[in-house]
């Protein structure tokens, strides 16, 4: 709820639809003296566990206010002479107006049932990208299909084109990162469906950390937030079954031409029964850390 009393300027807003959604742009009029109160509730101070977050775009609750332009309403400052010093003296425009021009855009592209569900204040963005590996299958595995006793030849197996699905998940406005599950996570499948696919096929490459702004208290004390780029790279080698559909194979199985006459992937362990990936719940990358701070 918006405690600062402010004016809406006739012709807006302007709202602009296209393939990323919606985005659109207010102009209002506040006391010069809210000024940085108002900025302040636009980009959601005070959030943390559980709080409301920033205010949306009225009739779009997942567009919020990404960018505010401050200036003042009409060019008349208060008389304060001659300035002499730069980083401390500035204009004042006390009981004036200022224009903020508020651009909005529509933060929240990942909200699927699919996706991780995050704290009430934060937004998740999505992106899929692919890329591919390689696989060699040993030549004892193979055979002609019209010849079966005929030699296969090492140099007549061609490469296995594994097609690789990359997933980037950016969780915005993160005020308390889950440091210890980003270190915990890394390097382990999923250990149940995530993004929609099957347990052990998701690998976690990592995360990109970097620094947000969010809003001013003051003019001396910026508060910041983090945003968090995940990657994870999906890999579903399907390969016929036995009843005729395809069975889906993760990062944790390997070929095995061993069997005689029953080749095909399987699962690899140690002799404790390890497998070469450690499985992990990936939900825990998508909580804040009350001890991690902002």
């Amino acid at each position: 709820t918006m405690t600062v009393a402010f004016k809406e300027l006739a012709g807006s807003p302007v709202e602009t639809y296209g393939d990323r959604g919606i985005k659109a742009q207010r102009q209002i009029l506040c006391a010069w003296e809210d000024r940085l109160a108002m900025v302040a509730e636009l980009m959601g101070s005070g959030f943390e566990f559980g709080g409301e977050g920033p205010p949306s775009y009225p009739g779009f609750a997942a567009v919020i206010a990404s960018q505010i332009k401050v200036e003042p309403f009409q060019a008349q400052p208060d008389d304060q002479g001659e300035f002499n010093a730069i980083t401390s003296q500035l204009n004042s425009y006390s009981g004036q107006f200022v224009k903020m021009t508020i651009n909005y855009e529509l933060l929240n592209t990942a909200g699927d049932s699919r996706m991780p569900r995050v704290t009430t204040g934060t937004f998740l963005t999505y992106r899929m990208d692919f890329s591919n590996e390689y696989v060699r299958l040993p030549d004892a595995a193979l055979q002609w299909e019209d010849d079966s006793d005929a030699p296969v030849l090492p140099d007549a197996i061609p490469l296995l084109r594994v097609p690789i699905v990359v997933h980037h998940l950016v969780w915005h406005r993160v005020t308390y990162p889950p440091w210890d599950a980003i270190r915990q996570c890394t390097g382990c499948v999923n250990d149940d469906d995530f993004l929609g696919a099957t347990a052990e096929t998701v690998l976690f490459d990592g995360a990109v950390a970097e620094r947000d702004f969010v809003y001013l208290e003051d003019l001396e004390n910026p508060q910041y937030s983090w945003r968090l780029t995940y990657v994870f790279r999906e890999k579903a080698q399907k390969y016929p079954g036995g009843d005729g559909t395809d069975e889906i194979f993760g990062w944790n199985d390997a070929f095995n031409s061993v069997p005689n006459g029953a080749a095909g992937f399987d699962r690899l362990v140690d002799a404790a029964g390890n497998p070469m990936y450690a499985t992990n719940d990936f939900s825990a990358l998508f909580a804040f850390d009350p001890g991690a701070a902002p």
